[in-house]
């Protein structure tokens, strides 16, 4: 990925704390994204990641600090107002989070369908051309995501996240439960948003051969904070031992 020079800010988080009945999750978080940067945040299981993710994307309000999103700060941002610019971004959950009661085809293209009013044929047209990108057979479409497999209704989770162009692309554990194969597609598919549109996309992700793939920028949440930041090539040179953990976790073998 190339570097990001005097590049807008499109995601600016400062001193965000949070924490649940007494309970301290995340503090002193503060962290920039820049138009085209792809950041991948690694952290061990309950460290606070996806915490970070829903207040990013307005589903937690942060106990303190601010989130702005193209310079405008959602925290206490009117729901309407707050609506509207959570439109610009483009998402997935860790377990896809697809509407059960929807086909496939309608999971993917119901963020953009009422916004441009496409007809039926047309959004299947779009629903189409995306799931191609993803490796996927036309038939799944007309199907429910409980008629296919997990590894299936990840990339159409996917697919939603990508309809449309956002210029913004959230991503949390998008090549977990996928083999090699499939999660290097979905890598390659990160990197083509990003170059092709301008876009910036965080992803949160605990496979460390993807995060050399997708990443510009490396941030570690340990201990409910940000305890180091830097390149993936810093991190393979890196001494932190939460870092060779994670990177000896994987397979040694993939990063000499």
């Amino acid at each position: 990925m190339s570097k990001i020079h005097n590049k807008k800010i499109v995601i600016e988080v400062s001193n965000l704390r949070k924490s649940f009945n007494g309970n301290l999750i995340l503090k002193d978080i503060n962290f920039k994204l820049f138009e085209g940067e792809s950041l991948a945040i690694i952290g061990a299981s309950g460290s606070g990641k996806s915490v970070l993710l829903k207040n990013i994307i307005g589903l937690l309000i942060p106990d303190n600090g601010s989130i702005k999103i193209n310079n405008i700060n959602i925290v206490n941002l009117p729901r309407v107002a707050k609506e509207n610019l959570l439109l610009e971004l483009g998402i997935t959950f860790q377990h896809g989070a697809l509407f059960d009661s929807l086909k496939n085809w309608e999971n993917i293209v119901f963020k953009v369908k009422n916004r441009k009013k496409l007809s039926k044929k047309d959004a299947g047209i779009l629903a189409l051309s995306i799931i191609k990108k993803l490796g996927l057979e036309p038939q799944i479409l007309d199907l429910y995501p409980s008629e296919i497999s997990g590894g299936m209704q990840k990339r159409v989770a996917i697919a939603r996240a990508i309809c449309g162009d956002p210029k913004i692309l959230l991503f949390d554990e998008p090549t977990s439960g996928l083999d090699p194969v499939t999660g290097s597609l979905i890598d390659e598919l990160i990197i083509t948003a990003v170059k092709t549109v301008g876009g910036s996309a965080i992803t949160i992700t605990h496979d460390m051969a993807s995060v050399c793939r997708i990443a510009d920028k490396v941030i570690l949440i340990d201990n409910k904070t940000i305890s180091w930041s830097g390149t993936p090539k810093e991190m393979l040179k890196s001494k932190n031992s939460r870092i060779q953990e994670f990177i000896q976790s994987t397979n040694p073998k993939l990063f000499q």
